[in-house]
Protein backbone atom coordinates (compact mmCIF):
# COMPACT_ATOMS: atom_id res chain seq x y z
CA UNK A 1 0.00 0.00 0.00
CA UNK A 2 1.43 3.12 -1.00
CA UNK A 3 1.85 6.27 1.64
CA UNK A 4 0.56 8.63 -0.80
CA UNK A 5 -2.63 9.55 -2.27
CA UNK A 6 -3.72 11.54 -5.33
CA UNK A 7 -3.84 15.34 -4.71
CA UNK A 8 -7.47 16.86 -6.62
CA UNK A 9 -5.66 19.59 -7.69
CA UNK A 10 -8.64 22.21 -7.97
CA UNK A 11 -12.31 20.98 -6.41
CA UNK A 12 -14.54 23.59 -5.24
CA UNK A 13 -15.22 21.91 -2.02
CA UNK A 14 -16.40 25.16 -0.08
CA UNK A 15 -19.51 25.81 -2.85
CA UNK A 16 -22.87 25.55 -1.59
CA UNK A 17 -23.74 22.25 -3.29
CA UNK A 18 -21.67 20.76 -0.41
CA UNK A 19 -23.44 22.54 2.16
CA UNK A 20 -25.48 19.26 3.22
CA UNK A 21 -23.38 16.85 3.01
CA UNK A 22 -19.55 18.31 3.08
CA UNK A 23 -18.14 16.09 6.08
CA UNK A 24 -19.45 12.93 4.65
CA UNK A 25 -18.18 13.74 0.98
CA UNK A 26 -14.52 14.20 1.92
CA UNK A 27 -14.78 10.87 3.76
CA UNK A 28 -16.13 9.54 1.05
CA UNK A 29 -13.01 11.14 -0.85
CA UNK A 30 -10.38 9.48 1.26
CA UNK A 31 -11.47 6.35 1.25
CA UNK A 32 -11.25 6.56 -2.92
CA UNK A 33 -7.73 7.43 -2.07
CA UNK A 34 -8.07 11.31 -2.40
CA UNK A 35 -5.31 12.55 0.50
CA UNK A 36 -4.87 16.08 -0.61
CA UNK A 37 -7.11 19.01 -2.28
CA UNK A 38 -6.57 22.17 -3.51
CA UNK A 39 -9.58 25.16 -3.29
CA UNK A 40 -9.66 27.96 -5.40
CA UNK A 41 -11.23 31.06 -4.42
CA UNK A 42 -13.55 32.87 -7.16
CA UNK A 43 -14.98 36.17 -5.83
CA UNK A 44 -14.93 38.16 -2.90
CA UNK A 45 -17.89 36.30 -0.93
CA UNK A 46 -15.98 32.82 -1.38
CA UNK A 47 -12.58 34.34 0.00
CA UNK A 48 -13.53 33.72 3.61
CA UNK A 49 -15.27 30.04 3.05
CA UNK A 50 -12.31 29.29 1.50
CA UNK A 51 -9.71 30.21 3.91
CA UNK A 52 -12.20 28.59 7.02
CA UNK A 53 -12.44 25.00 4.74
CA UNK A 54 -8.53 25.27 4.25
CA UNK A 55 -7.65 25.88 8.13
CA UNK A 56 -10.54 23.41 8.92
CA UNK A 57 -7.85 20.36 7.75
CA UNK A 58 -4.11 20.10 7.22
CA UNK A 59 -4.20 18.20 3.96
CA UNK A 60 -6.57 21.18 1.94
CA UNK A 61 -4.90 24.29 0.85
CA UNK A 62 -6.48 26.70 -1.35
CA UNK A 63 -5.72 29.61 -3.59
CA UNK A 64 -7.19 33.15 -3.44
CA UNK A 65 -8.09 35.14 -6.27
CA UNK A 66 -10.87 36.51 -8.74
CA UNK A 67 -12.54 35.20 -10.81
CA UNK A 68 -13.29 36.62 -14.71
CA UNK A 69 -16.78 36.46 -14.10
CA UNK A 70 -16.17 38.53 -11.39
CA UNK A 71 -13.02 40.83 -12.42
CA UNK A 72 -15.70 43.68 -11.53
CA UNK A 73 -15.12 43.22 -8.16
CA UNK A 74 -11.36 43.58 -8.70
CA UNK A 75 -9.74 46.90 -6.60
CA UNK A 76 -6.81 47.89 -4.70
CA UNK A 77 -8.10 47.18 -1.35
CA UNK A 78 -9.01 43.86 -2.08
CA UNK A 79 -5.50 42.55 -3.75
CA UNK A 80 -3.46 44.41 -0.36
CA UNK A 81 -5.88 42.16 1.23
CA UNK A 82 -5.25 38.86 -0.59
CA UNK A 83 -1.80 40.03 -0.39
CA UNK A 84 -1.95 40.15 3.41
CA UNK A 85 -3.99 36.57 3.68
CA UNK A 86 -1.47 34.99 1.10
CA UNK A 87 1.31 35.95 3.58
CA UNK A 88 0.21 35.32 7.08
CA UNK A 89 -2.30 32.00 6.26
CA UNK A 90 -0.04 28.75 5.78
CA UNK A 91 -2.29 26.74 3.67
CA UNK A 92 -2.86 29.50 0.78
CA UNK A 93 -0.40 28.23 -1.44
CA UNK A 94 -1.02 29.72 -4.90
CA UNK A 95 -3.32 33.09 -6.66
CA UNK A 96 -6.56 31.90 -8.23
CA UNK A 97 -8.55 31.00 -10.05
CA UNK A 98 -7.88 33.86 -12.34
CA UNK A 99 -7.66 34.25 -16.20
CA UNK A 100 -10.33 35.37 -19.13
CA UNK A 101 -13.48 33.99 -20.20
CA UNK A 102 -14.82 35.69 -23.50
CA UNK A 103 -17.77 33.08 -23.86
CA UNK A 104 -20.06 34.81 -21.08
CA UNK A 105 -18.35 38.21 -20.79
CA UNK A 106 -19.91 38.57 -17.18
CA UNK A 107 -17.70 41.58 -16.83
CA UNK A 108 -16.50 43.48 -19.80
CA UNK A 109 -13.44 42.20 -21.34
CA UNK A 110 -11.46 45.36 -20.34
CA UNK A 111 -12.04 44.70 -16.97
CA UNK A 112 -11.12 41.19 -16.97
CA UNK A 113 -7.77 41.57 -18.81
CA UNK A 114 -6.74 44.51 -15.96
CA UNK A 115 -8.02 41.98 -12.89
CA UNK A 116 -5.95 39.28 -15.29
CA UNK A 117 -2.83 41.22 -15.16
CA UNK A 118 -2.70 42.64 -11.97
CA UNK A 119 -3.31 39.61 -9.85
CA UNK A 120 -0.43 37.87 -12.10
CA UNK A 121 1.65 40.87 -10.91
CA UNK A 122 0.85 40.08 -7.34
CA UNK A 123 1.16 35.83 -8.00
CA UNK A 124 4.98 37.04 -9.06
CA UNK A 125 5.63 39.66 -6.15
CA UNK A 126 4.46 37.24 -3.35
CA UNK A 127 5.98 33.90 -5.32
CA UNK A 128 3.47 31.78 -5.58
CA UNK A 129 2.03 30.26 -8.84
CA UNK A 130 -1.17 31.20 -10.52
CA UNK A 131 -4.42 29.08 -11.04
CA UNK A 132 -5.65 30.06 -14.98
CA UNK A 133 -9.28 29.73 -16.38
CA UNK A 134 -9.71 30.48 -19.86
CA UNK A 135 -12.74 30.01 -22.20
CA UNK A 136 -12.42 31.65 -25.81
CA UNK A 137 -9.79 33.68 -25.08
CA UNK A 138 -6.53 31.71 -25.13
CA UNK A 139 -4.82 34.86 -27.37
CA UNK A 140 -5.09 37.42 -24.73
CA UNK A 141 -4.59 34.53 -22.12
CA UNK A 142 -0.96 33.78 -23.46
CA UNK A 143 -0.61 37.30 -24.96
CA UNK A 144 -0.58 38.22 -21.07
CA UNK A 145 1.06 35.62 -19.28
CA UNK A 146 4.15 35.74 -22.12
CA UNK A 147 4.22 39.58 -21.25
CA UNK A 148 4.83 38.57 -17.69
CA UNK A 149 6.74 35.38 -17.56
CA UNK A 150 8.78 35.04 -20.46
CA UNK A 151 11.37 37.73 -18.97
CA UNK A 152 11.09 35.56 -16.04
CA UNK A 153 13.81 33.41 -14.78
CA UNK A 154 12.87 29.32 -14.27
CA UNK A 155 13.10 29.11 -10.55
CA UNK A 156 9.94 31.93 -10.32
CA UNK A 157 7.00 29.75 -10.21
CA UNK A 158 4.24 29.83 -13.19
CA UNK A 159 1.09 27.93 -12.46
CA UNK A 160 -1.22 25.57 -13.28
CA UNK A 161 -3.48 25.94 -16.71
CA UNK A 162 -6.59 24.36 -15.03
CA UNK A 163 -9.45 22.53 -17.30
CA UNK A 164 -7.42 22.24 -19.97
CA UNK A 165 -9.29 22.07 -23.28
CA UNK A 166 -7.32 24.05 -26.01
CA UNK A 167 -4.95 22.38 -29.11
CA UNK A 168 -2.04 20.92 -29.23
CA UNK A 169 -0.09 24.09 -30.07
CA UNK A 170 -0.68 25.92 -26.81
CA UNK A 171 -0.87 22.87 -24.86
CA UNK A 172 3.10 23.11 -25.83
CA UNK A 173 3.40 27.17 -25.46
CA UNK A 174 2.18 26.42 -22.08
CA UNK A 175 4.91 24.02 -21.33
CA UNK A 176 7.60 25.84 -22.93
CA UNK A 177 6.72 29.11 -20.76
CA UNK A 178 7.30 26.16 -17.48
CA UNK A 179 3.23 25.74 -16.81
CA UNK A 180 1.31 22.88 -15.50
CA UNK A 181 -1.49 21.68 -17.74
CA UNK A 182 -4.44 19.68 -15.77
CA UNK A 183 -6.75 17.27 -17.16
CA UNK A 184 -10.66 16.98 -15.33
CA UNK A 185 -13.64 14.76 -15.98
CA UNK A 186 -14.30 15.96 -19.41
CA UNK A 187 -11.51 13.62 -21.20
CA UNK A 188 -13.31 10.89 -20.33
CA UNK A 189 -16.51 11.87 -22.42
CA UNK A 190 -17.12 10.24 -25.39
CA UNK A 191 -16.89 12.96 -28.06
CA UNK A 192 -13.88 14.54 -26.34
CA UNK A 193 -11.10 15.73 -28.69
CA UNK A 194 -8.21 15.57 -25.96
CA UNK A 195 -6.81 11.85 -25.65
CA UNK A 196 -3.91 13.00 -27.99
CA UNK A 197 -3.38 16.46 -26.28
CA UNK A 198 -3.18 14.26 -23.10
CA UNK A 199 -0.81 11.90 -24.58
CA UNK A 200 1.62 14.28 -26.03
CA UNK A 201 1.69 16.23 -22.55
CA UNK A 202 5.15 15.88 -20.93
CA UNK A 203 4.06 13.52 -17.68
CA UNK A 204 6.18 16.08 -15.52
CA UNK A 205 4.10 19.05 -15.83
CA UNK A 206 0.51 17.02 -15.77
CA UNK A 207 -1.55 17.40 -12.90
CA UNK A 208 -5.75 16.07 -12.49
CA UNK A 209 -8.61 17.58 -10.87
CA UNK A 210 -11.98 17.30 -10.49
CA UNK A 211 -13.29 20.66 -11.07
CA UNK A 212 -15.98 20.23 -8.33
CA UNK A 213 -18.67 19.77 -8.47
CA UNK A 214 -18.43 20.33 -11.85
CA UNK A 215 -17.87 18.10 -15.08
CA UNK A 216 -18.29 14.67 -13.22
CA UNK A 217 -16.67 12.01 -15.01
CA UNK A 218 -18.20 8.68 -16.77
CA UNK A 219 -19.30 7.00 -15.44
CA UNK A 220 -20.81 9.16 -13.07
CA UNK A 221 -21.37 11.85 -15.30
CA UNK A 222 -24.83 14.15 -14.97
CA UNK A 223 -24.21 13.65 -11.36
CA UNK A 224 -22.78 16.01 -8.87
CA UNK A 225 -18.78 15.73 -9.22
CA UNK A 226 -16.74 15.08 -6.20
CA UNK A 227 -12.98 14.48 -5.48
CA UNK A 228 -14.19 10.79 -4.76
CA UNK A 229 -14.09 10.50 -8.50
CA UNK A 230 -10.74 11.41 -9.28
CA UNK A 231 -9.36 8.14 -9.87
CA UNK A 232 -11.61 7.67 -12.87
CA UNK A 233 -9.65 10.76 -14.66
CA UNK A 234 -6.30 8.97 -13.14
CA UNK A 235 -7.35 6.18 -14.49
CA UNK A 236 -8.11 7.47 -18.30
CA UNK A 237 -5.23 9.51 -18.14
CA UNK A 238 -3.29 5.94 -17.17
CA UNK A 239 -5.16 4.62 -20.21
CA UNK A 240 -4.21 7.15 -22.49
CA UNK A 241 -0.39 7.10 -21.86
CA UNK A 242 -0.34 3.67 -21.72
CA UNK A 243 0.97 2.92 -17.86
CA UNK A 244 -0.81 2.07 -15.13
CA UNK A 245 -2.84 4.67 -12.00
CA UNK A 246 -0.18 4.10 -9.87
CA UNK A 247 2.48 5.73 -11.79
CA UNK A 248 -0.27 8.79 -12.67
CA UNK A 249 -1.18 9.10 -8.79
CA UNK A 250 2.07 9.28 -7.70
CA UNK A 251 3.85 11.51 -10.72
CA UNK A 252 0.75 14.04 -10.48
CA UNK A 253 0.88 14.27 -6.71
CA UNK A 254 4.69 15.07 -7.49
CA UNK A 255 4.02 17.66 -9.62
CA UNK A 256 1.45 19.08 -7.20
CA UNK A 257 3.98 19.47 -4.42
CA UNK A 258 6.63 20.64 -6.71
CA UNK A 259 4.01 23.38 -8.23
CA UNK A 260 2.39 24.18 -5.15
CA UNK A 261 5.99 24.67 -3.07
CA UNK A 262 4.10 22.17 -0.48
CA UNK A 263 7.34 20.36 1.70
CA UNK A 264 7.41 16.42 0.62
CA UNK A 265 8.50 15.44 4.28
CA UNK A 266 5.67 17.94 6.03
CA UNK A 267 3.22 16.43 3.83
CA UNK A 268 4.34 12.96 5.08
CA UNK A 269 3.77 13.89 8.81
CA UNK A 270 -0.09 15.50 7.85
CA UNK A 271 -1.02 12.06 6.42
CA UNK A 272 0.88 10.42 9.11
CA UNK A 273 -1.05 12.78 12.19
CA UNK A 274 -4.26 12.33 10.55
CA UNK A 275 -3.97 7.99 9.98
CA UNK A 276 -4.49 8.35 6.59
CA UNK A 277 -4.06 4.95 4.57
CA UNK A 278 -5.46 5.21 1.14
CA UNK A 279 -7.19 2.92 -0.19
CA UNK A 280 -9.19 2.88 -3.49
CA UNK A 281 -12.49 2.49 -4.75
CA UNK A 282 -13.52 1.44 -8.41
CA UNK A 283 -9.48 0.52 -9.41
CA UNK A 284 -8.87 -0.59 -12.62
CA UNK A 285 -7.60 -4.39 -12.80
CA UNK A 286 -3.82 -4.59 -12.13
CA UNK A 287 -3.22 -1.01 -10.84
CA UNK A 288 -1.84 -2.03 -7.89
CA UNK A 289 -0.57 -5.36 -7.92
CA UNK A 290 0.83 -7.03 -4.27
CA UNK A 291 4.25 -6.62 -4.11
CA UNK A 292 4.66 -10.39 -4.39
CA UNK A 293 4.16 -10.62 -7.85
CA UNK A 294 6.04 -7.49 -8.84
CA UNK A 295 7.30 -7.96 -12.67
CA UNK A 296 10.77 -6.42 -13.23
CA UNK A 297 9.78 -3.61 -14.96
CA UNK A 298 7.38 -2.98 -12.43
CA UNK A 299 10.40 -3.42 -9.84
CA UNK A 300 12.04 -0.97 -11.74
CA UNK A 301 9.13 1.51 -12.07
CA UNK A 302 9.02 1.26 -7.97
CA UNK A 303 12.66 1.92 -7.58
CA UNK A 304 12.19 5.19 -9.78
CA UNK A 305 9.51 6.62 -8.00
CA UNK A 306 10.90 5.53 -4.43
CA UNK A 307 14.34 7.69 -6.04
CA UNK A 308 12.15 10.39 -7.30
CA UNK A 309 10.25 10.84 -3.88
CA UNK A 310 13.86 10.42 -2.07
CA UNK A 311 14.88 13.56 -4.57
CA UNK A 312 11.96 15.17 -4.08
CA UNK A 313 11.92 14.63 -0.18
CA UNK A 314 15.79 16.73 -0.27
CA UNK A 315 14.66 19.41 -2.53
CA UNK A 316 11.48 20.21 0.05
CA UNK A 317 13.85 20.06 2.56
CA UNK A 318 16.62 22.45 0.90
CA UNK A 319 13.89 24.07 -0.06
CA UNK A 320 13.05 24.79 3.92
CA UNK A 321 16.15 25.37 4.62
CA UNK A 322 17.04 27.96 2.45
CA UNK A 323 14.08 29.27 3.16
CA UNK A 324 14.54 28.95 7.00
CA UNK A 325 17.80 31.09 5.88
CA UNK A 326 16.15 33.37 3.94
CA UNK A 327 13.47 34.53 7.02
CA UNK A 328 17.00 34.53 9.60
CA UNK A 329 18.23 36.66 7.17
CA UNK A 330 15.87 39.28 6.61
CA UNK A 331 15.14 39.25 9.90
CA UNK A 332 18.53 40.22 10.81
CA UNK A 333 18.36 43.05 8.25
CA UNK A 334 15.29 44.42 9.74
CA UNK A 335 16.86 44.59 12.89
CA UNK A 336 20.09 46.10 11.32
CA UNK A 337 17.93 48.82 9.63
CA UNK A 338 15.96 49.29 12.52
CA UNK A 339 19.24 49.76 14.63
CA UNK A 340 20.66 51.86 12.33
CA UNK A 341 17.24 54.44 12.18
CA UNK A 342 17.53 54.51 16.22
CA UNK A 343 20.73 55.61 16.10
CA UNK A 344 19.88 58.29 13.22
CA UNK A 345 16.98 59.44 15.50
CA UNK A 346 19.15 59.41 18.91
CA UNK A 347 21.75 61.41 16.95
CA UNK A 348 18.88 64.25 15.49
CA UNK A 349 17.73 63.96 18.91
CA UNK A 350 20.99 64.88 20.08
CA UNK A 351 21.57 67.46 17.67
CA UNK A 352 18.50 69.18 18.46
CA UNK A 353 18.47 68.99 22.19
CA UNK A 354 22.29 70.89 21.79
CA UNK A 355 20.68 73.62 19.54
CA UNK A 356 17.84 74.01 21.97
CA UNK A 357 20.54 74.19 24.89
CA UNK A 358 22.40 76.62 23.08
CA UNK A 359 19.78 78.91 22.16
CA UNK A 360 18.84 78.65 25.52
CA UNK A 361 22.23 79.89 26.92
CA UNK A 362 22.16 82.68 24.18
CA UNK A 363 19.23 84.06 25.88
CA UNK A 364 20.60 83.80 29.07
CA UNK A 365 23.47 86.15 28.31
CA UNK A 366 22.91 89.65 27.78
CA UNK A 367 22.85 91.47 24.95
CA UNK A 368 24.84 95.00 24.83
CA UNK A 369 22.10 98.04 24.79
CA UNK A 370 23.76 100.52 21.79
CA UNK A 371 24.19 103.39 23.43
CA UNK A 372 25.71 105.46 20.67
CA UNK A 373 27.39 104.52 17.65
CA UNK A 374 29.28 105.97 14.66
CA UNK A 375 29.42 105.07 11.21
CA UNK A 376 30.41 106.01 7.67
CA UNK A 377 28.62 105.03 3.97
CA UNK A 378 28.66 105.45 0.31
CA UNK A 379 26.06 105.54 -2.04
CA UNK A 380 24.36 107.18 -4.95
CA UNK A 381 22.02 110.24 -5.21
CA UNK A 382 19.40 110.78 -8.23
CA UNK A 383 18.02 114.43 -9.16
CA UNK A 384 16.20 115.95 -11.96
CA UNK A 385 17.89 118.96 -13.31
CA UNK A 386 15.09 121.07 -14.65
CA UNK A 387 17.38 121.94 -18.05
CA UNK A 388 16.73 121.36 -21.27
CA UNK A 389 20.43 120.03 -21.28
CA UNK A 390 20.20 117.16 -18.56
CA UNK A 391 18.53 114.84 -17.88
CA UNK A 392 17.47 113.14 -14.48
CA UNK A 393 21.45 112.09 -12.78
CA UNK A 394 23.19 109.93 -10.63
CA UNK A 395 26.20 110.65 -8.63
CA UNK A 396 28.31 109.50 -6.27
CA UNK A 397 27.45 110.33 -2.66
CA UNK A 398 29.72 109.39 0.61
CA UNK A 399 28.12 110.43 4.51
CA UNK A 400 28.59 110.04 7.92
CA UNK A 401 26.07 109.20 10.81
CA UNK A 402 25.64 108.85 14.47
CA UNK A 403 23.31 107.08 15.79
CA UNK A 404 21.74 106.01 19.17
CA UNK A 405 18.96 103.78 20.80
CA UNK A 406 15.78 104.60 21.74
CA UNK A 407 14.14 101.64 22.33
CA UNK A 408 14.56 97.94 21.62
CA UNK A 409 13.43 98.42 18.08
CA UNK A 410 13.36 102.60 17.64
CA UNK A 411 17.03 104.72 16.47
CA UNK A 412 17.75 107.64 16.03
CA UNK A 413 20.12 108.68 13.32
CA UNK A 414 21.92 111.98 12.67
CA UNK A 415 23.34 111.86 8.59
CA UNK A 416 25.41 114.40 7.31
CA UNK A 417 25.95 113.39 2.90
CA UNK A 418 27.74 115.06 0.31
CA UNK A 419 27.63 114.97 -3.48
CA UNK A 420 28.49 116.59 -6.54
CA UNK A 421 26.89 117.30 -9.98
CA UNK A 422 29.14 119.41 -12.52
CA UNK A 423 29.02 119.79 -16.08
CA UNK A 424 31.47 120.85 -18.70
CA UNK A 425 29.67 123.31 -21.43
CA UNK A 426 32.65 124.57 -23.09
CA UNK A 427 31.49 123.04 -26.56
CA UNK A 428 27.55 123.77 -25.85
CA UNK A 429 27.14 127.54 -27.04
CA UNK A 430 25.27 128.18 -23.71
CA UNK A 431 25.69 132.08 -23.16
CA UNK A 432 23.89 134.97 -20.88
CA UNK A 433 23.77 138.39 -20.54
CA UNK A 434 24.71 138.44 -16.26
CA UNK A 435 23.13 137.55 -13.66
CA UNK A 436 19.04 137.91 -13.38
CA UNK A 437 19.25 136.72 -17.40
CA UNK A 438 18.42 133.37 -18.50
CA UNK A 439 20.45 130.78 -20.39
CA UNK A 440 20.01 131.00 -24.22
CA UNK A 441 21.24 128.54 -26.46
CA UNK A 442 22.71 128.93 -29.80
CA UNK A 443 22.80 132.51 -29.52
CA UNK A 444 22.95 134.39 -32.67
CA UNK A 445 23.40 138.41 -31.75
CA UNK A 446 26.48 139.98 -33.42
CA UNK A 447 27.13 142.47 -30.80
CA UNK A 448 28.36 141.00 -27.44
CA UNK A 449 28.20 144.23 -24.36
CA UNK A 450 30.32 144.24 -21.43
CA UNK A 451 28.18 141.42 -19.94
CA UNK A 452 27.50 138.89 -22.58
CA UNK A 453 29.01 135.80 -20.92
CA UNK A 454 29.99 132.44 -22.52
CA UNK A 455 29.37 129.25 -19.87
CA UNK A 456 32.42 127.06 -19.53
CA UNK A 457 31.70 124.59 -16.42
CA UNK A 458 29.59 124.55 -13.30
CA UNK A 459 29.45 122.94 -10.51
CA UNK A 460 26.25 122.08 -8.07
CA UNK A 461 27.30 120.36 -4.68
CA UNK A 462 24.75 119.46 -2.23
CA UNK A 463 25.20 118.73 1.75
CA UNK A 464 22.70 116.83 3.23
CA UNK A 465 21.92 117.02 7.28
CA UNK A 466 19.40 114.67 8.36
CA UNK A 467 17.81 113.36 11.40
CA UNK A 468 15.68 110.03 10.99
CA UNK A 469 14.09 107.56 12.98
CA UNK A 470 14.00 104.40 12.14
CA UNK A 471 11.67 101.51 13.67
CA UNK A 472 12.85 97.42 13.03
CA UNK A 473 9.76 95.66 11.93
CA UNK A 474 11.03 92.26 12.67
CA UNK A 475 12.31 90.61 15.69
CA UNK A 476 15.13 91.88 17.57
CA UNK A 477 17.63 88.08 17.90
CA UNK A 478 17.04 87.86 14.13
CA UNK A 479 19.78 87.43 12.13
CA UNK A 480 19.09 89.89 9.28
CA UNK A 481 16.57 92.53 10.78
CA UNK A 482 14.25 95.12 8.71
CA UNK A 483 13.41 98.64 9.32
CA UNK A 484 11.21 101.57 8.65
CA UNK A 485 12.39 105.10 8.70
CA UNK A 486 10.89 108.85 8.53
CA UNK A 487 13.15 112.30 8.81
CA UNK A 488 13.86 115.52 7.83
CA UNK A 489 16.17 116.24 5.78
CA UNK A 490 17.99 119.92 5.20
CA UNK A 491 19.90 120.30 1.70
CA UNK A 492 22.48 123.29 1.62
CA UNK A 493 23.49 123.62 -2.07
CA UNK A 494 25.80 125.86 -3.49
CA UNK A 495 26.38 126.43 -7.07
CA UNK A 496 29.63 127.67 -9.29
CA UNK A 497 29.99 128.68 -12.52
CA UNK A 498 32.84 129.44 -14.38
CA UNK A 499 32.43 131.87 -17.61
CA UNK A 500 34.00 134.05 -20.63
CA UNK A 501 32.92 137.69 -21.06
CA UNK A 502 32.55 137.47 -24.89
CA UNK A 503 34.25 141.11 -25.21
CA UNK A 504 38.00 139.43 -24.01
CA UNK A 505 36.75 137.00 -27.12
CA UNK A 506 36.99 139.75 -29.25
CA UNK A 507 40.40 140.88 -29.14
CA UNK A 508 41.52 142.03 -32.51
CA UNK A 509 43.21 139.62 -34.87
CA UNK A 510 46.79 139.67 -33.90
CA UNK A 511 46.58 141.18 -30.27
CA UNK A 512 47.83 139.99 -27.01
CA UNK A 513 44.63 139.77 -25.10
CA UNK A 514 43.24 136.83 -23.98
CA UNK A 515 39.64 135.42 -22.30
CA UNK A 516 39.52 135.91 -19.12
CA UNK A 517 37.91 132.94 -16.69
CA UNK A 518 35.17 134.54 -14.45
CA UNK A 519 33.30 132.28 -11.72
CA UNK A 520 30.28 133.07 -10.23
CA UNK A 521 28.60 131.44 -7.02
CA UNK A 522 25.57 131.46 -5.46
CA UNK A 523 24.33 129.66 -1.88
CA UNK A 524 20.93 128.44 -1.38
CA UNK A 525 19.22 125.75 0.94
CA UNK A 526 15.83 123.94 1.34
CA UNK A 527 14.42 121.35 3.66
CA UNK A 528 12.12 118.02 2.96
CA UNK A 529 10.76 114.71 4.12
CA UNK A 530 12.70 111.60 3.68
CA UNK A 531 11.25 107.90 3.87
CA UNK A 532 13.72 104.64 3.90
CA UNK A 533 13.68 101.02 3.96
CA UNK A 534 16.89 99.58 4.83
CA UNK A 535 18.34 96.25 6.55
CA UNK A 536 21.03 95.20 9.37
CA UNK A 537 22.83 92.54 10.85
CA UNK A 538 24.50 92.74 14.17
CA UNK A 539 28.09 91.60 15.06
CA UNK A 540 28.47 91.38 18.51
CA UNK A 541 32.35 92.14 19.02
CA UNK A 542 32.47 91.75 22.88
CA UNK A 543 33.42 94.18 25.50
CA UNK A 544 30.10 96.62 24.61
CA UNK A 545 30.98 96.68 20.94
CA UNK A 546 28.80 95.68 17.86
CA UNK A 547 29.40 96.03 14.75
CA UNK A 548 26.33 96.60 12.29
CA UNK A 549 26.47 96.57 8.58
CA UNK A 550 23.56 98.25 6.62
CA UNK A 551 22.26 99.27 3.58
CA UNK A 552 19.33 101.54 2.86
CA UNK A 553 17.03 103.06 0.23
CA UNK A 554 15.31 106.50 0.91
CA UNK A 555 13.87 108.80 -1.21
CA UNK A 556 13.62 112.61 -0.04
CA UNK A 557 10.36 115.12 -0.96
CA UNK A 558 11.99 119.16 -1.14
CA UNK A 559 9.98 121.54 0.12
CA UNK A 560 9.14 124.79 -1.93
CA UNK A 561 11.91 127.34 -0.81
CA UNK A 562 15.23 129.64 -3.07
CA UNK A 563 16.73 128.41 -5.83
CA UNK A 564 19.30 129.34 -8.70
CA UNK A 565 19.12 132.32 -10.36
CA UNK A 566 18.40 131.82 -13.68
CA UNK A 567 21.66 132.43 -15.03
CA UNK A 568 23.33 129.07 -14.10
CA UNK A 569 23.02 126.14 -16.62
CA UNK A 570 22.11 123.19 -13.67
CA UNK A 571 18.97 124.33 -12.20
CA UNK A 572 16.99 121.85 -10.11
CA UNK A 573 13.09 122.02 -10.95
CA UNK A 574 11.95 124.87 -9.33
CA UNK A 575 8.45 124.25 -8.09
CA UNK A 576 10.18 120.53 -6.15
CA UNK A 577 12.99 118.26 -5.86
CA UNK A 578 13.10 114.53 -5.32
CA UNK A 579 16.07 112.84 -4.27
CA UNK A 580 16.62 109.32 -4.55
CA UNK A 581 19.48 107.53 -2.41
CA UNK A 582 20.89 104.03 -2.02
CA UNK A 583 23.18 104.33 1.14
CA UNK A 584 25.40 100.90 1.92
CA UNK A 585 27.71 101.86 5.40
CA UNK A 586 28.82 100.14 8.76
CA UNK A 587 28.26 101.55 12.18
CA UNK A 588 30.25 100.73 15.01
CA UNK A 589 28.38 101.17 18.75
CA UNK A 590 29.07 100.95 21.94
CA UNK A 591 26.44 99.78 24.88
CA UNK A 592 26.96 100.96 28.16
CA UNK A 593 25.23 98.14 29.69
CA UNK A 594 23.40 94.71 28.62
CA UNK A 595 19.89 93.97 28.78
CA UNK A 596 18.61 90.57 28.56
CA UNK A 597 17.98 89.22 25.05
CA UNK A 598 14.10 88.80 23.40
CA UNK A 599 12.82 86.37 21.57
Amino acid sequence: MTSTGFFDTHCHLQDSAFDEDRAEMLTRSRQAGISHFLVPATDRASIQPTLELSASESNIFCGLGIHPHSANEWNIELRESIKTLAVTQRNVVAIGEIGLDYHYDFSPRDVQRKAFSEQIELAIELGKPVIIHTRESEDDVFRIIEEHYAPLAPEIPRGQFHCFSAGMELMQRAVSLGFYVSFTGNITFKKSTLAEIVRETPIDRLLIETDSPYLAPVPERGKRNSPAYLPFIAEKVAELKQTDISTIMHQTFANAVRLFRIPFVLTMFLLAIAGITPTYAQQPAGSLPPDSVLTGDRRKAEELRKKQEEELAQQAEQHRQDSIKAAKQQQEDAFARARQQLHEDSLHAMQKEQEEAAHAALMLTPQPWRAIGLGANIGGGSMHIGTPVLVPTSVFAYGFQAMTAVTRRLDLSLSLTHFVINGDFSTDSIYNHGIGTPIATNYTRPDFGPETRLVRSETLGTTAIGLDLHYDITRPTSAIRFYFGVGFQHLMMKSSQHFYHMVDTLTPLGGNASPVDSISEQDWSRNGIDLLFGMKHDFELGGGYTLEPFAEISATGVFNGPFQDMSFVLQPDITDLILVNFRAGITLYYGWWGVPREE
